[in-house]
């Protein structure tokens, strides 16, 4: 007899499709059958907690009482209750906040992990900047658009997290500088479309040439993208070591060869006094 449902077979995934957040999501039906217009958003969710609980089992945070993570940019929430879900189903007593500035999405994650029963899940109305709840073992921020990545990836590197995992999304303070620059790695490319996809290369590049210096073990791994985004490069960063000088050596080589300025997360990481400054 034929499967007549071929997108709910669960594929040794590690969440289940009958979980109750899916259903509280609207990701599963009352059956515990992924929808169909969902099983894209489901095949996420398992890809990112596979990669998530990875990382962090590579950090000492798998050894304490509590595990705490802060999801920058959460929405409606998909991965940052699978987060939970995990952590908890791992023993780790997971503490996680999601912080968004849409009260609609909000209020519907706060229904869901009552919902739920995740007890230790809460979701915050606010800008991240503005959110201060102390030390986070983990940051994540998805598809956090322009330098709002940056300011993520700030947040984890000036609080020492053990784990930083960015997706970052559109991206535009490089393309300035580019189309201004005359270096060789400029004069070829004269279509915009181009140009914009090397900024983007060259936006991320930098970024994970700061956490390295930062004593960060990074990976660039290629993720199942959203209905709304086709960037899919996520970025994990481990904490493993002490600064290293080098990075910084590499990426001031890189700002001359290609011609740019800098990145937010540089300026942010000068101003805190993480790089010292030898520009006077």
């Amino acid at each position: 007899m034929t499967d007549a449902k071929p997108h709910n077979r669960d594929k040794n995934y590690r969440i289940k499709s009958d979980s109750p957040f899916l259903k509280a999501l609207g990701v599963s039906n009352d059956a515990g059958d992924i929808k169909p217009n969902k099983y894209g958003k489901y095949r996420q969710i398992c890809r990112f907690v596979e990669i998530f609980i990875e990382r962090i089992e590579r950090t000492q945070a798998v050894k304490q009482q509590r595990v705490k993570v802060l999801d920058i940019g959460s929405g409606k929430g998909y991965l940052t209750f699978a987060m939970y879900d995990q952590l908890a189903k791992a023993g780790l007593n997971p503490k996680i906040d999601g912080v968004d500035t849409r009260s609609e999405m909000v209020d519907l994650c706060n229904r869901a992990a009552q919902t739920s029963g995740f007890e230790n899940l809460a979701f915050h109305n606010m800008k991240a900047e503005d959110f201060v709840e102390g030390y986070y073992d983990a940051i994540i921020a998805l598809h956090a658009c322009d330098t709002a990545t940056d300011d993520a990836l700030f947040h984890g590197i000036k609080s020492k997290s053990k784990l930083i995992v960015c997706a970052p999304c559109c991206q535009h303070e490089v393309l300035v500088d580019l189309q201004k620059s005359e270096t060789a790695s400029r004069k070829f490319i004269s279509h915009g479309l181009f140009l914009q996809k090397q900024a983007d290369l060259i936006t991320d590049n930098s970024r994970v040439m700061l956490l390295r210096a930062q004593g960060y073990q990074v990976d660039v791994i290629d993720f199942v993208s959203t209905e709304h985004t086709q960037k899919n490069t996520l970025i994990t960063a481990v904490k493993k070591g002490k600064p290293s000088p080098k990075y910084l050596e590499q990426y001031e080589a890189y700002k001359k060869d290609f011609g740019f300025s800098g990145i937010k997360l540089e300026t942010l990481m000068r101003e805190a006094g993480l790089i010292r400054s030898e520009r006077n």
